[in-house]
């Protein structure tokens, strides 16, 4: 055990020499190597106390070679893992970046408001119809057998439901500058809704 410490003490100015060459940074170095040196010395260690029958071959052919390799299994880990940090922090800012503005999250907010004022302003039976159908995914079918009304009912329910929704809408997106942005996905397709209605 002892050559063996000996020969690692040897090989581990080397092995550092060649990791400040290869990462251009003596401190980085100097961590990875002092790493492979204890590992290696634990993995010698394991092997000493082995049984011959344990562990065929039980002793270390190449300390050096064993040092080296254990270095760069470590180098590649270490670049494994920043490059994982690295795109997670990437992803962070182009999520930071992509964040609405205070101003854009306060007109959703008022424009979310503003809809369901319209909702409630809406008669009660309308309303309800607009809401299955499209809060719920009712057909036209289901609405009427559930609120027992004609299909035709249901229709007319939906257009008016629609036409005031969209009243609602189109004075928002004068109002709000910001708006236009939210208009793909606040929209409540008069044109489908109608379409859907008949």
């Amino acid at each position: 055990m002892r050559d063996l410490i000996q020969e690692l003490v040897a090989h581990y100015s080397d092995l550092r020499r060649q990791l400040t060459r290869d990462l251009r940074d003596p401190h980085y170095a100097a961590d990875i190597a002092q790493t492979s040196f204890e590992r290696v010395y634990v993995h010698a260690m394991g092997l000493r106390g082995r049984t011959r029958a344990d562990a065929p071959g039980g002793e270390i052919e190449s300390p050096r070679a064993l040092l080296f390799r254990v270095a760069r299994n470590l180098c590649i880990d270490d670049a494994r893992k920043r490059k994982t940090a690295q795109e997670w922090t990437r992803q962070q800012m182009v999520l930071q970046h992509n964040a609405p503005s205070s101003e854009y999250q306060a007109a959703q907010r008022q424009i979310l408001q503003r809809v369901v004022e319209a909702l409630e302003e809406l008669p009660p039976r309308r309303r309800e119809v607009f809401i299955l159908f499209r809060a719920h995914g009712y057909t036209r079918a289901e609405i009427a057998e559930q609120l027992r009304i004609t299909e035709m009912a249901v229709a007319k329910h939906m257009v008016r439901a629609t036409l005031d929704c969209s009243r609602v809408l189109a004075q928002l997106r004068s109002e709000l500058p910001q708006e236009q942005d939210l208009a793909g996905t606040m929209d409540f397709g008069s044109s489908t809704l109608a379409d859907d209605a008949y």
